[in-house]
């Protein structure tokens, strides 16, 4: 069920309780657990959700306050988040109540915990910020880090292929890994401050340990094929945009995560000007994405221009036959593709969820197909129920405003 009707649920219940008790159950979360590293990669999903408590499908099961979610179906990552509801805060703080939070993701590798993203600040969510206040909440946050992990920080060098100056900070303890990240604010405004958490064995590229990233051959092995026809791309990971208008960033995210390059929703909406409210202008996005490529090592194509749609009296200019043959081809090498869309205009399966985007334009992530039942197999940046979605194939082509491939050099 959608998290706005669960918050409309909630505001319903403080309406039918007597006047002196209509008032909405405040939702709090303290995430120093997440600090506890020899407690913390021990934790399955099934001691994570003792931990705190899990929100249910049904509101009316539900016996305490919803502190996360499922990110996935299959519990991999849990998010807690601000702003789960349209009309409840969630109060989420670190170091003994003193630091407060938008989100964090909590992610499980062979069903332990391995790594955790806890974002303090960020302006899509945030708002801004004036630059002594971040200051402040930075120094804050590093003093802490060295209490609890009793080492030294060294400063990290940056990415080779970082699109953003990040400045970056480790703390490396026998137990964990904390890397704490936010972009370079004196020449420009305060973007994000981040802190990421990793067992020891699992400090990777997300940890600024940049390999040589995602190989072709890998890619291909990511394929399935099932007896049903559908052809897909599998692990793709799931990033949930929110109740922001960041459905291209979630995207690109999701899609460069994919392929092992680090960079998280809010860079993504920087790099691409993407607002909050009301998303990212199609014509915008597609100029930002064909610049920042090179600093990804990726390769930008537009392969169903959204300038051509416009100027063409809505046609695309690309046949039916060019876009499914597209499609096939980038997902037989295991190359996903971002899809730009208007919603509502088509039946999908599942429907549109009830209570959210129904209509205007959308970016999601094209995965698959299946040939015998001409569809088009995606997956949208909402969370869990939305990892593999489809639509008639023809219906597809008719929605789309645009289809671009950001894959490797190379391929």
């Amino acid at each position: 069920m959608h998290r706005l009707v669960f918050a409309l649920g909630l505001l319903l219940f403080a309406l039918q309780a007597p006047a002196q008790e209509r008032r909405l159950p405040v939702l709090s979360a303290n995430l120093d657990a997440l600090l506890n590293f020899a407690q913390l990669w021990q934790w399955s999903s099934e001691d994570f959700e003792k931990a705190y408590v899990v929100k249910l499908a049904d509101p009316e099961q539900q016996e305490k306050p919803p502190q996360f979610e499922w990110v996935n179906a299959t519990k991999e990552r849990a998010r807690f988040s601000r702003k789960m509801y349209s009309n409840v805060d969630t109060k989420l703080t670190m170091f003994g109540g003193s630091i407060r939070l938008e989100e964090a993701i909590v992610e499980f590798v062979n069903g332990k915990a391995a790594r955790a993203t806890v974002s303090f600040y960020n302006r899509g969510d945030s708002g801004d910020i004036e630059v002594a206040d971040f200051d402040r909440i930075l120094k804050t946050i590093g003093q802490n880090l060295g209490q609890v992990t009793k080492v030294a920080p060294k400063r990290q060098l940056m990415s080779a292929n970082a699109a953003l100056p990040v400045t970056s900070w480790m703390w490396s303890a026998p137990t964990g890994i904390a890397l704490l990240e936010h972009n370079d604010y004196q020449t420009s405004k305060p973007e994000f401050l981040r802190l990421k958490l990793a067992a020891p064995n699992q400090a990777d590229w997300s940890m600024g340990k940049m390999a040589v990233g995602v190989q072709r051959m890998e890619l291909i092995k990511r394929v399935t094929k099932t007896p049903e026809g559908d052809v897909y791309i599998a692990g793709v990971p799931m990033v949930d945009q929110g109740q922001k208008g960041y459905c291209v960033a979630a995207s690109c995210q999701r899609l460069f995560e994919y392929m092992r390059i680090p960079c998280d929703q809010h860079e993504m909406a920087k790099l691409v000007s993407v607002d909050a409210e009301s998303g990212a202008n199609v014509f915008d996005m597609q100029k930002s994405l064909s610049k920042i490529d090179s600093a990804f090592k990726v390769t930008f194509k537009a392969l169903v221009n959204p300038e051509q749609y416009y100027t063409a009296g809505r046609k695309r200019r690309v046949s039916e036959k060019a876009f499914i043959a597209d499609v096939k081809a980038h997902i037989d090498r295991g190359v996903p593709l971002l899809w730009g869309l208007a919603l509502g205009q088509k039946p999908e399966d599942p429907p549109l969820p009830m209570g959210g985007q129904v209509s205007g334009g959308h970016m999601r992530l094209v995965i698959g197909y299946n040939t015998a039942k001409n569809q088009l197999l995606f997956t949208d940046s909402w969370g869990a129920g939305h990892e593999l979605k489809r639509m008639a194939m023809l219906d597809a082509y008719d929605v789309t405003m645009g289809l671009y491939s950001m894959a490797p050099s190379g391929f």
